[in-house]
C-alpha cells in the first residue's frame, strides 16, 4: 500500500504525460465495452421483438428473409400467401392462436400494418403486453382505423381522431394515395423498443378494402375470400410442440408454407453478420493495443528522465526490486483510472444515445454494471498491461542495480 501510494504521487508529478494516456486508455475501453454493449443489447432487442410468438409461418423460402420482412419490416418483401390458410393453421392441435400479417402499404415512410384484433392483446414487445398511451386498439374490423407506433406519433405530431391518408406501396417503388379513403387514429402505443413503434396498424379486412373501394366513397368492398397476406405469426399450447406444427405445416398439401422459429432464423442472421462484428472487435482490439504499446512507450522515455528522482529512491534505501515494483504499480494505476474512466464514459454516452438506438433502430440499450464477460476482458487488459510494463520496470531495476554495483565516485 505503500509503494502504491508512493507510486500514485509520483505519477502526479508528471501528470501531464501521463493524463494523455489515462484519455488514451479510457477511450480505447469505452469502445471495447460499447462494442460488447451494442452487440449484445442489438440480439437481445431483436431476439424480443415479439415475445411470445413460436412460429412465423409464410411462403417457402429463406427463413432470414421473412423473419426480416415480417417482424422488422426490413428487406425485400415475401411472397404472399392465402389469408384462408389460417383456419388450417388452427386446426393443428398444439395451436393455440394465429395472428395474420398484411405489408406493402406505407405512410410517409412508415411501413403500414393489417393485422387482427388478436394482435393488440397476444403479441408483446420486450416480454411486454402492448400499452396504449391513449385511445384504443383495433375493436371493429369494418372501421378505417388506425393504431399508430410510438414513434410514428411522436415523429408526425399527429393525435387521436385526427385522419390520415395510407399509400400503396412501400420502398422506393411507384405508389399510389388512397386519399379517398382516408383513416382515423383511434390510438396510439406506447414506446417499446421495437419495430412496433415505427409502424402504423390497421384491420385485415380495412387492409384488403382498401385496395378494393368503390369510386366516390368509403363503402366497404365485400372481401375477397382469396385475399392474401404477408405472413402469420403463431402461438403454441406447448412450445414443446413446435417441431411438430413445423412437420404439420410442411405437410399442409399444395400450401407451400413454411414455419420459422424466430430465434433460430436470427442466430442465422448473426452467423452471416460474424463477419463484421468480428472487424469490429479486431479494430477495437487494434486501438487498446495501440495504446497499451503506448504506455509501455511513455515509461520507457520517462525512465530517463527519472534518473534523479530513482537516485533519492535509492538514497532513502530503496531496493533495486523496489523500483522495479514502483514501475509497476504506476502502470497498474494508469490501467485502472482508465477502465474507470471509460466505463463511466460510456455510461454518459448510453445516457445521450439510448433514446436514438431505441427510435432508429430498435435498440435498447441503458446503462448497467460490466457483464461477466466485460469483468473477464477488463482484467485481461490489466495483465496485458502489467506485462507490456515489465519491459520498463526491468530497465529500472537494472538501472538501479548498475548504480549499486558502480556507485559514483566522490
Amino acid at each position: 500500500m505503500v509503494w502504491l501510494r508512493i507510486a500514485f504521487f509520483s505519477a502526479l508529478a508528471r501528470k501531464g504525460g501521463l493524463l494523455i494516456m489515462v484519455l488514451s486508455t479510457a477511450i480505447s475501453v469505452a469502445i471495447l465495452l460499447g462494442v460488447f454493449k451494442i452487440r449484445d443489447d442489438t440480439k437481445t432487442s431483436f431476439s424480443n421483438a415479439i415475445s411470445g410468438v413460436d412460429l412465423v409461418v409464410g411462403a417457402k423460402g429463406s427463413p432470414t428473409e421473412l423473419i426480416l420482412y415480417s417482424v422488422f419490416h426490413i428487406g425485400r418483401a415475401t411472397n404472399t400467401i392465402a389469408a384462408s390458410y389460417e383456419k388450417s393453421l388452427m386446426a393443428i392441435k398444439p395451436v393455440a392462436w394465429v395472428v395474420p400479417v398484411q405489408l406493402g402499404d406505407s405512410f410517409r415512410g412508415y411501413p403500414v400494418v393489417g393485422t387482427s384484433i388478436e394482435f393488440f392483446t397476444r403479441i408483446k414487445a420486450q416480454g411486454r403486453h402492448l400499452e396504449l398511451s391513449e385511445g384504443k386498439a383495433l375493436t371493429d374490423p369494418t372501421l378505417f382505423e388506425v393504431v399508430l407506433g410510438a414513434n410514428v406519433a411522436k415523429n408526425t405530431q399527429l393525435k387521436r381522431g385526427e385522419q390520415i391518408a395510407i399509400t400503396h406501396g412501400s420502398g422506393t417503388g411507384p405508389k399510389q394515395d388512397h386519399s379517398n379513403s382516408p383513416f382515423r387514429v383511434a390510438g396510439i402505443l406506447k414506446p417499446n423498443g421495437t419495430p412496433i413503434d415505427n409502424a402504423v396498424f390497421i384491420s385485415t379486412n380495412a387492409f384488403d378494402a382498401l385496395h378494393d373501394i368503390e369510386e366516390g366513397g368509403i363503402q366497404f368492398a365485400k372481401l375477397n375470400p382469396d385475399s392474401q397476406v404477408s405472413a402469420f405469426y403463431v402461438g403454441l399450447k406447448d412450445r414443446g410442440g413446435v417441431f411438430s406444427v413445423r412437420r404439420q405445416i410442411d405437410a399442409l398439401p399444395n400450401a407451400g408454407l413454411m414455419g420459422v422459429m424466430p430465434g433460430v432464423a436470427l442466430d442465422d442472421l448473426w452467423s452471416t453478420m460474424e463477419v463484421a462484428e468480428n472487424a469490429l472487435l479486431i479494430i477495437s482490439l487494434g486501438v487498446l493495443i495501440t495504446t497499451i504499446l503506448g504506455i509501455t512507450a511513455t515509461l520507457l522515455v520517462s525512465l530517463e528522465n527519472r534518473r534523479r528522482e530513482l537516485a533519492i529512491f535509492r538514497a532513502i534505501g530503496a531496493k533495486p526490486y523496489q523500483l522495479l515494483r514502483l514501475v509497476l504499480f504506476e502502470a497498474l494505476l494508469i490501467s485502472l483510472i482508465g477502465i474507470a474512466l471509460g466505463w463511466l464514459l460510456l455510461q454518459i454516452a448510453i445516457l445521450l444515445s439510448a433514446d436514438y438506438f431505441r427510435t432508429s433502430w430498435g435498440v435498447v440499450t441503458s446503462i448497467g454494471l460490466p457483464t461477466t464477460h466485460d469483468l473477464m476482458s477488463l482484467l485481461a487488459l490489466v495483465i496485458v498491461v502489467l506485462l507490456c510494463a515489465c519491459i520498463p520496470a526491468i530497465k529500472a531495476y537494472r538501472m538501479a542495480l548498475n548504480e549499486e554495483l558502480n556507485p559514483p565516485s566522490t
